[in-house]
């Protein structure tokens, strides 16, 4: 067995998306319009998706067959997919651009390393837009090492009206990504200001 160390990607190239004939037409829509994105190409099968310099960073596939798992919480697969913004003035304003456009977050938190929005496409899939609350990732580890972390690792809901206008204020962005400490939180529904737990949803 070779002593050199295992090969590494050097970038996410792109990920697929399945959904049904019924459901293509809006989640392409849906997709160009969260990711201010633009078709490479589209036909009767597939549609291929670029946003910035790579030739296709998502594809959609009408597949007749795809089923759509209801219990999304308890699936087991892929959980997210999480995009960075450079800045929280950038999150405001796509969140404003989202809003216009019919879509809100289902879930504005703080984790402590970034701060993130949640969405779900028509299929359930979520998708998270995050910036990152600190200037290298050593210190965004550093931070995950602490007890705060420890007895928190999920994160505090954002108020996202308060939360806009204090980006919008002009207010120093590294005062409005210190997260709030507020003790354990060991579950994305628990002190949670969005959800429910799922049994009581």
């Amino acid at each position: 067995m070779t002593s050199a160390k295992l090969i590494s990607p050097s970038s996410i190239g792109h990920f697929g998306i399945r959904t049904p004939p019924e459901k293509f037409d809006s989640m392409v829509r849906w997709h160009l319009d969260f990711f201010g994105g633009r078709i490479v190409l589209q036909n009767d099968k597939a549609a291929f998706i670029a946003f910035d310099h790579e030739h296709h960073r998502l594809v959609i596939v009408k597949d007749p067959g795809h089923g759509v798992v209801t219990e999304k919480h308890a699936a087991r697969g892929i959980y997210h997919i999480a995009f960075t913004l450079d800045s929280l003035a950038s999150l405001a304003e796509k969140y404003e651009q989202n809003r216009a456009l019919g879509m809100l977050p289902s879930w504005p938190v703080n984790h402590g390393m970034s701060t993130s929005m949640y969405y779900h496409d028509p299929d359930g899939n979520e998708f998270e837009l995050q910036v990152d609350n600190f200037d290298t990732a050593d210190q965004a580890v550093a931070f995950m090492m602490t007890e705060e972390y420890a007895q928190n690792p999920i994160g505090v809901d954002i108020d996202v009206d308060e939360w806009l206008n204090r980006v919008k204020s002009g207010e120093d962005e590294a005062a409005i990504k210190k997260r709030p400490v507020i003790g354990q939180r060991l579950s994305r529904w628990e002190n949670s200001i969005y959800f429910k737990a799922p049994e009581d949803a």
